[in-house]
C-alpha cells in the first residue's frame, strides 16, 4: 500500500449503499490524502451516483484494478469474510463493514490472509475511535476505577425491514450478527489481552424467518469479571453500557453509547464504591 505521508490513496468501494454515500464517501472526498477512485455495485448507476473516477458492476473487476489501493466493503454480511479474503490476496488493504467474519473459521483465515499480504484489514466498528470510548479505556486502563467487576451493555431498537438481509439467516442475518459485535468490541477495547471467556447462559428469541431477533448472553472473563449483554431487533430503542470497578463506575451518559455521532454525549465516572 502507497505511504500516505506522500501520495493520495485510491480508494475502491464494493457495495454503494447508505453507509458508503453518508459516511464513507464524504470522509474520503474530505480527506486530504485520499480519492474515491473506484466503486462497484451491481447497480451500476448508484455506483456512478458515488462520482468515482471508475465504475463497474462486477466486485472483481474493482479488486484486480492495479490503481485501487485499499478497499471499503459494504455488503450483506455473509460476503464480508470472501471478498475481504479475494481484496487481500490482490495486495490491498481492506476496511469491512461489520461482522467481518461470521465464525471462527473465516475469522482465521482472515488473519491468516491479513499476515501472509501484510496489508492492514480492519472491521469498521468506529466507535472505538470516539473520544467518549477513548477516556473510557484511559479510565479503565490507568486504574482509575480499579479492578473490572462487571461490564453490562445494551443495543436494541425495533427493526420491522422484514425484507432486509438482517432477516435473511442466509446472508449471515440475525441480531447477534448485525449488533453483537458493538459489546464484544467493547471488551477487546477494555480489556485488550488475556481473556479467558466462559460461556455461562445464551438465551435467544428466533424469529420466523429463522434469525434471532433477540439474545442475550452472560459470560464469565478470566474467572473474575462478569459481561453479560442484550442485543436486540425488537425492544424498545436503547443503547447502554456500564462498566463496574472495585473503586468506581462508568456509564455511558447522555446520548446513545454506540453510535452517537455529532449529537452531544457524556461520560459518568461515579466516586468511590
Amino acid at each position: 500500500m502507497k505511504e500516505a505521508k506522500h501520495m493520495s490513496i485510491n480508494w475502491g468501494f464494493i457495495g454503494a449503499g447508505m453507509v458508503a454515500q453518508k459516511a464513507l464517501t464524504p470522509a474520503v472526498v474530505t480527506a486530504a490524502n485520499a480519492e474515491l477512485y473506484a466503486v462497484a455495485a451491481r447497480d451500476l448507476v448508484r455506483a456512478k451516483g458515488l462520482n468515482p473516477v471508475v465504475s463497474y458492476d462486477n466486485y472483481d473487476d474493482l479488486i484486480n484494478d492495479p490503481k485501487v489501493d485499499a478497499i471499503y466493503i459494504s455488503l450483506p454480511n455473509h460476503l464480508h469474510a470472501p471478498l475481504s479474503l479475494k481484496s487481500l490476496a490482490a495486495g490491498k488493504a481492506v476496511l469491512c463493514e461489520k461482522p467481518l467474519a461470521l465464525n471462527l473459521t473465516q475469522g482465521e483465515q482472515l488473519f491468516n490472509a491479513a499476515t501472509k499480504s501484510n496489508q492492514l484489514l480492519v472491521e469498521a466498528i468506529w466507535f472505538r475511535w470516539h473520544p467518549r470510548m477513548k477516556k473510557a479505556q484511559d479510565a479503565v486502563l490507568s486504574g482509575e476505577i480499579g479492578q473490572i467487576k462487571q461490564i453490562r451493555a445494551s443495543f436494541c431498537f425495533e427493526n420491522k425491514s422484514f425484507d432486509n438481509y438482517r432477516f435473511d439467516p442466509s446472508a449471515g442475518g440475525g441480531a447477534l450478527y448485525d449488533l453483537g459485535v458493538y459489546p464484544l468490541h467493547l471488551l477487546t477495547h477494555l480489556i485488550p489481552t488475556g481473556k479467558e471467556i466462559k460461556l455461562l447462559k445464551v438465551i435467544k428469541n428466533i424469529g420466523p424467518s429463522g434469525v434471532d431477533l433477540t439474545t442475550t448472553v452472560e459470560c464469565l472473563v478470566n474467572n473474575e469479571i462478569k459481561f453479560d449483554f442484550t442485543i436486540s431487533f425488537e425492544a424498545k430503542a436503547e443503547q447502554r453500557i456500564e462498566i463496574i470497578g472495585s473503586k468506581a463506575s462508568i456509564t455511558f451518559d447522555e446520548g446513545e453509547a454506540f453510535t452517537n455521532w455529532n449529537a452531544k454525549s457524556s461520560l459518568l465516572i461515579k466516586g468511590e464504591l
